[in-house]
């Protein structure tokens, strides 16, 4: 993708040249002095046309006054029926009589030349007078000045710089496009009585070898941002668009730069911040001049062309952009709105309009962050008064009021930290504030999309989705899904609803109305996300330790027995409390326990459809790095239960605090017993304790479960302790209760010897 880009970056730069270096092109090789009939018909330097491929690396000034003689030469020598004019079949033919290495590309790069000299002087097309000769000459001199200088050692250094550096670097080009875009202004002529135009496409024809071929085609697919920017046809380029790129140089080089260098700038979440809203806000500019008009209904692009481009950036991996079109398109409908094949302007109107928001939200929540830093790096709860703030920045109280919620409400931020740490006591950081805030922005799009009104007012956003809504959507992308390698083919139902109940039930502000709220999908999101980037690391520590299949799978009596050593080592100060329950302060006192076993045993089973073949021996199935993923998520959904409602902080669910839990998972008990007597779910509450006190859900169509159950009714104390294990557990039962839920066909374990044939 970055050698693509690279492409892209030279030929922009390459074009600008075209105007420069087209005389020389169209001599073609090395040009030494050569006598005509009279000493008037030489010129006293030998012109290197090679050397005008360097004009953005070095001074080649001797080289442009060497063009320029030439140019001089051509005058006088060529006849004109137009005194002081070159004119151009006249040039062609003298070209053709006199040189007998002119061919007929070179006649194609004269036109070319002559064409671009009509552009932006305003000259007949067929002429180019000694005085515009001379001013594209001036041109062209402080254009490498600038260029050697600064444009091409900066856009072509692959050194690694600091963002203040960068920035010091925009400044430089910054002042060099503007000296450019003066010197161009001189030579160019805007009032014009008729418009003088360039079929860019015929242009690139002019230009095109076998050696150039593949880079000018490439060019070509991306025309249509020529259209975007300044309007028009995407194959045709104005005298007025040219004053249009004039104008805009500046803000335009800067863009590109920032593409070009952002791998090579280090940045945090700040600058990434900061760099982006300047380039969209400059972008946001350009597009919508009020000089172009209304383009709410302009054509833009049609969607296959994003999806060739698309792929051609990812030529190099196996990742195709047309297996995911499904996906794409619901995006584009709900961040852009219209039809699902082009795009519009009222299109990229909405989508300049999202990332404005979400960056000026990123800019002021930094800012915000910075200023009340001590208070809120404190592991205490949020006490501040943030009026100091609010009437210093009175435009800021939107995204005020949305940070005092985000730092008040939430207790898990990720961020710049690995993962969130799950401790008692709060530890926020300014990234993570503003990724919550990131996923909320996305959550609230797709839920108004997709759910309902929230039957409680003043929810995030204003909108709920619900179970069978849940269901519904994880099914209509269950295609994508399974290709993302994120849920088994046929699992698709199963779990939307495994979902539904996590996000309404397992987070820390998880409340008891039944449907998933934006705040409650966004901290599933968050531990989502945070689980991804964890099972990587850990997936790849312990392939160095356990043997893998062909399907770069571990062992599973390996992964077993190393998955707590491995995972302390790289994340015990985030899991503090978990390490604490098994007899552990520090990575040097773990060790594996009969009790540790059964917790991962369980929290393995909750978060694994399929745990073992069912065919042959029945043995179990390797761990993937996905599997891993959903290990963690159900281990960081545990801590969420677990210091939510552990209030003394003893580290263990007490008696009582089981108690104050049942508001929140009466609705899971509703779920379970949807298929037993009307008289065994008037007991719901006594139930739930069961489910605490037994980690299963009483059968009674056994005879021996619906004694316990009978007993256990009977008993006066029912409420019991839970700890890890008993929430792993419930987590297990609803991913079981989700499978047996399921309409359509179940997933066959058997098929995950060869996950490839899924």
């Amino acid at each position: 993708m970055l050698s693509n880009f690279k492409k892209m970056k030279s030929s922009f730069l390459g074009l600008s040249l075209l105007l420069l270096g087209g005389c020389g092109d169209l001599l073609k090789s090395e040009v030494k002095k050569k006598e005509l009939e009279t000493t008037q018909f030489s010129v006293s330097c030998d012109l290197s046309v090679s050397e005008f491929t360097k004009i953005l690396e070095k001074n080649i000034s001797s080289q442009i006054y060497c063009l320029k003689d030439n140019l001089y030469l051509f005058l006088r020598a060529v006849k004109s029926n137009r005194p002081g004019y070159l004119g151009r079949v006249e040039l062609e033919n003298y070209l053709l009589k006199n040189r007998n290495d002119f061919t007929p590309e070179q006649v194609k790069a004269l036109k070319a030349v002559f064409d671009l000299n009509s552009l932006i002087t305003g000259e007949d097309s067929s002429y180019i007078s000694k005085q515009n000769i001379d001013a594209l000459v001036e041109f062209a001199l402080k254009f490498n000045e600038e260029a050697a200088l600064n444009i091409g050692p900066i856009f072509t250094s692959k050194a690694s710089v600091s963002y203040i550096l960068h920035q010091n670097h925009k400044d430089r080009i910054s002042a060099s496009t503007k000296s450019i875009m003066m010197a161009l202004r001189k030579i160019y002529q805007p009032n014009r009585r008729e418009t003088h135009q360039i079929n860019i496409t015929e242009l690139l024809d002019q230009f095109t070898n076998d050696d150039t071929r593949e880079e000018l085609d490439e060019i070509k697919d991306y025309l249509f941002v020529k259209k975007i920017i300044l309007g028009g046809e995407k194959d045709i380029v104005t005298h007025k668009e040219i004053e249009k790129i004039i104008l805009n140089l500046d803000k335009l080089l800067l863009i590109i730069l920032d593409a070009v260098r952002y791998s090579y700038v280090q940045l945090n979440q700040e600058n990434i911040l900061e760099l982006l809203r300047s380039d969209v806000a400059s972008l946001t500019e350009i597009l919508f001049d009020p000089d172009l008009g209304n383009r709410d209904e302009e054509f833009m692009v049609d969607m296959d062309t994003l999806y060739k481009i698309a792929n051609s950036f990812l030529k190099d991996t196996e990742f195709n952009v047309n297996d995911f079109k499904n996906i794409i398109t619901e995006i584009k409908k709900i961040v852009m709105g219209g039809d699902q094949d082009t795009v519009v302007g009222r299109d990229l109107k909405a989508l300049t309009t999202h990332a404005n928001s979400i960056l000026k939200t990123g800019t002021v929540f930094h800012r915000i962050y910075k200023r009340f830093e001590i208070d809120l790096e404190s592991p205490k709860p949020i006490t501040i008064n943030f009026d100091e703030y609010r009437h210093s920045y009175p435009e800021h109280q939107n995204e005020l009021a949305e940070f005092q919620r985000i730092v008040k409400k939430y207790r898990f931020f990720k961020g710049e930290f690995i993962a969130p740490y799950y401790q008692h006591g709060f530890k926020r950081n300014a990234s993570g504030v503003f990724e919550v805030a990131l996923f909320e922005y996305a959550l609230k799009l797709l839920v108004k999309t997709y759910g309902s009104p929230s039957p409680n007012q003043g929810t995030v956003g204003g909108f709920s989705i619900d179970n069978a809504q849940m269901k519904a959507l994880v099914k209509k992308f269950e295609p994508d899904l399974v290709a993302m390698g994120l849920i088994q083919e046929g699992r698709g139902e199963s779990t939307g609803n495994t979902i539904s109940l996590l996000g309404t039930l397992f987070q820390y502000q998880s409340d008891n109305n039944k449907v998933m709220d934006v705040n409650e999908a966004t901290e599933f999101g968050l531990a989502l996300f945070s689980g991804l980037s964890m099972a990587g690391e850990l997936h790849k520590d312990l392939k160095n330790i356990c043997t893998v299949d062909e399907h770069d799978r571990l062992d599973p009596t390996c992964m077993r027995e190393n998955y707590f050593p491995r995972f302390c080592d790289k994340y015990f100060k985030y899991y503090p409390k978990m390490f604490a329950e098994y007899g552990a302060k520090s990575c040097a006192e773990f060790v594996n326990t009969k009790a540790s076993a059964l917790y991962l045993d369980q929290t393995i089973r909750a978060a694994r459809n399929c745990n073992f073949y069912t065919d042959g021996n029945k043995e179990e199935i390797p761990y993937s790095e996905s599997d891993l993923m959903l290990l963690v998520t159900a281990m960081a959904h545990v801590e969420t239960t677990v210091l939510r409602w552990d209030i003394n902080e003893n580290n263990i669910l007490d008696a009582s605090e089981v108690d104050s839990g049942y508001a929140i998972y009466e609705s899971a008990i509703d779920g379970f017993l949807d298929d037993y007597p009307s008289i065994v779910r008037k007991f719901k509450k006594q139930i739930y304790f069961y489910l605490i006190k037994y980690e299963e859900i009483p059968a009674v169509d056994s005879a021996s479960s619906a004694w316990r159950l009978v007993r256990f009714l009977g008993s006066l104390k029912k409420a019991t302790p839970a700890n890890r294990k008993t929430i792993a557990s419930i987590l297990r039962l609803i991913g079981e209760q989700s499978g047996k839920s399921a309409t359509g066909p179940q997933f066959d374990c058997n098929t995950l010897r060869n996950p490839k044939t899924i």
